[in-house]
């Protein structure tokens, strides 16, 4: 039986509720990374003027004088397979469950690697990268699933 990696990332679905390790929820799951908690979106209220002598003008519209940034994507690469599992699960059916938890509704993940925390919803396609089945203990699916957040990542 392979180590979990635990302790590491937490997953909640509702505003008002407690973050729960991802190994807890989904025996059998763990998530490899999470790429993006610390991104910046592209500025979205920032006019540039680029004049013939080289030389450039800007403007920072609205808000203040501050910068506003668009929302950053960010991507979840996990395994689900029977080596993470501390019972006897089927491999098929968490990563079944565990994609429709991520999926089907906006969901708050927090990363202890990175101190942050951000709330997001899935809505590129989900297709899982490598399937291996029918192994034995050796069996799993390698996914990954592309979040957009609602928000900035705010330090936890």
């Amino acid at each position: 039986m392979a180590k979990k990696i635990t302790n590491k990332y937490y997953l909640k679905n509702t505003a008002s509720g407690s973050y729960t390790d991802v190994t807890t929820l989904y025996d059998g799951v763990n998530i490899l990374s999470v790429e993006g908690f610390d991104s910046r979106g592209k500025a979205l209220n920032v006019y540039l003027e680029q004049w013939m002598d080289g030389s450039t003008d800007f403007m920072i519209t609205s808000n203040n004088g501050q910068i506003v940034r668009e929302n950053v994507s960010l991507k979840v690469v996990f395994v689900v397979g029977k080596r993470y599992a501390s019972t006897t699960i089927d491999t098929q059916t968490v990563y079944d469950s565990f994609v429709n938890y991520m999926t089907n509704t906006d969901v708050w993940i927090k990363s202890m690697y990175v101190g942050k925390a951000v709330h997001c919803v899935a809505i590129d396609k989900v297709e899982p990268k490598t399937v291996k089945l029918k192994r034995g203990a050796n069996e799993y699916i390698l996914g990954e699933i592309q979040l957009q957040a609602l928000g900035a990542p705010t330090t936890v």
